[in-house]
């Protein structure tokens, strides 16, 4: 009995191989971005959220204004950045920018790959203000647009009492 050691694939199987994988993945791919999208639109809820009360804690227990803006790099305020990031930060002079004496309490990186995300305040400003008396967004209400090519809009709704709810909306 001889046993051949040099057992390999044929051009056909691997040709076949090949194309039953491609399709596979062709079929895959659009239910996988669905699911980043998807992941990605629930984690900026969250990371809004949890920044939106951060800086009502902040302003309540530090008694100063606590200003959340859209940040490109991090370390300072750039207005309709928001799908890059956004920071907070203790505004001891409420001039709504990071100076170097200003204590920064987080940096909150997005980018995003899905959708693009906006805020839209009653009062036009790039950013938002919680007051120092009492910790909430006074003259800071508005309303945060995630808009996605792939999954629902969404729209996070800040009002004047600082509590945060979403809905979908159908267009952006």
């Amino acid at each position: 009995m001889h046993i051949n050691k040099h057992m390999a694939y044929t051009l056909t199987e691997l040709a076949i191989t090949i194309l039953v994988l491609s399709i596979l993945v062709t079929l895959a791919l659009p239910y996988y971005h669905e699911m980043k999208a998807n992941q990605e639109r629930r984690t900026i809820f969250r990371q809004l959220i949890a920044n939106i009360q951060l800086a009502k804690q902040h302003a309540a227990i530090h008694h100063t204004n606590v200003v959340m803006c859209s940040s490109e790099n991090m370390q300072s305020c750039k207005e309709e950045m928001w799908e890059q990031g956004f920071i907070l930060f203790l505004d001891s002079n409420q001039n709504r920018q990071l100076d170097l004496n200003e204590i920064l309490v987080s940096q909150e990186r997005t980018d995003l790959s899905y959708g693009t995300l906006n805020w839209r305040g009653t009062l036009h400003f790039p950013s938002l203000n919680f007051m120092a008396e009492h910790g909430l967004p006074i003259g800071s209400n508005g309303s945060f647009y995630y808009c996605s090519s792939t999954v629902k809009h969404m729209k996070i709704i800040l009002n004047k009492m600082g509590n945060s709810r979403s809905i979908d909306l159908s267009n952006c």
